[in-house]
Parts: C-alpha cells; sequence; structure tokens
C-alpha cells in the first residue's frame, strides 16, 4: 500500500522545486562576468538581479498615481535598486496632499526604518512627511509642538513626526529639548 505525503509538506516541496527552477532561470540570464555555479552560502551578497530600475520600470512610474509611485519606489528601495532613492527624493515633493496610508504603505515603511542603508531609511522619513502632508518648516514643528503641549494624547504622534523633522534638519535642538521634556513627563506620570 502506498503511503500519501501529507499536504503541508507536498506543499513545501512544490515550493522548494518551484524555487530552485526560479534561480536557475534567473541564474542562466545573469552577465557572463558571473558564472552559474550553485549558489554558495559563505561569501559576499549575490543580488537576484541587476539590483536597478529598468526603462521600463521608469515609463511605468510616470503613469502611475503618486500612491503607487510611493509604493513602488520605497519597495525598490528597500530591495536596494540602484536608482530608487534618487527617483523618490526627485517625486516627494510632488507627493504631498496625494497620499494616505495603506495596509501596504505601512507595511513598507516598518520594513524601511530598519533598513540597513539608511538612505531608505531617510526616504522612508521624507514619504512619512508627504504621507502626513507635513511641510518641513518651522510652523509645522511649532503646531506640532503645541498640539503636543495642548494635550497630552496628541504627543506620541506629535513625538514621532517632530523626530522626523529634527532628522530632517528642522528645529533640531528645540525639538530634542522637548523631546527630553516629554519623556521626563511621562516618566513621572507613571
Amino acid at each position: 500500500m502506498r503511503s500519501l505525503i501529507p499536504v503541508g509538506r507536498l506543499a513545501l516541496i512544490v515550493t522548494t522545486v518551484c524555487a530552485l527552477v526560479f534561480t536557475s532561470s534567473s541564474r542562466a540570464q545573469q552577465s557572463a562576468d558571473q558564472p552559474s555555479t550553485p549558489i554558495p552560502l559563505p561569501g559576499k551578497p549575490i543580488p537576484p538581479d541587476y539590483s536597478k530600475l529598468s526603462e521600463h520600470n521608469i515609463e511605468w512610474l510616470k503613469t502611475q498615481p503618486a500612491q503607487a509611485q510611493m509604493e513602488f519606489l520605497l519597495g525598490a528601495a528597500i530591495n536596494h535598486d540602484h536608482g530608487a532613492t534618487d527617483m523618490i527624493a526627485k517625486l516627494v515633493e510632488d507627493w504631498h496632499g496625494k497620499l494616505h496610508r495603506t495596509q501596504r504603505w505601512q507595511d513598507l515603511e516598518t520594513t524601511a526604518l530598519y533598513a540597513n542603508d539608511l538612505r531608505v531609511r531617510a526616504a522612508t522619513i521624507e514619504i512619512n512627511l508627504a504621507v502626513n502632508n507635513l511641510a518641513k518648516t518651522e510652523d509645522t514643528a511649532k503646531e506640532l509642538m503645541e498640539s503636543g503641549k495642548q494635550q497630552e494624547s496628541n504627543r506620541p504622534w506629535d513625538a514621532w513626526e517632530l523626530g522626523t523633522l529634527a532628522s530632517r534638519g528642522i528645529e533640531a535642538d528645540r525639538i530634542h529639548e522637548l523631546l527630553v521634556t516629554w519623556a521626563g513627563t511621562a516618566r513621572n506620570h507613571q
């Protein structure tokens, strides 16, 4: 009598085979300077593709609304695609007032804020300001400071956004002093 393979194990086997086939086909397409040998575990990182925004991607981006541009480019930046952070820097100011929070944005933001490339983190901060339609100005910083002073329940969000402004060079010393004060106040209330 034949034993049947459990569904979970079969799914794992199929997934593994598909991954190997995909890896083999993508490795076959790589340039001649990268030999097609089994991928070793130790050694230098080997990118799965050319890590560059293609002309096709750039042309497609031009036809997309701001939200799709932002989400695509932030995903590309997380994947270290060359040119993605440059493109974000060029487009982010035009995105103000056109972006909104989506689950995809929040997932990308969480991943990008922990990226090992600080440019990706900086791009995420710029996008965060655009999503929340916050200008990088002293007036914006003052409004957020006043909001947190007037209503303590606003402080977590205000503090986060003030931190993003300070990281972009807006009222950094003043924001630092205020956040230290707010942190002390929060400790005293516990």
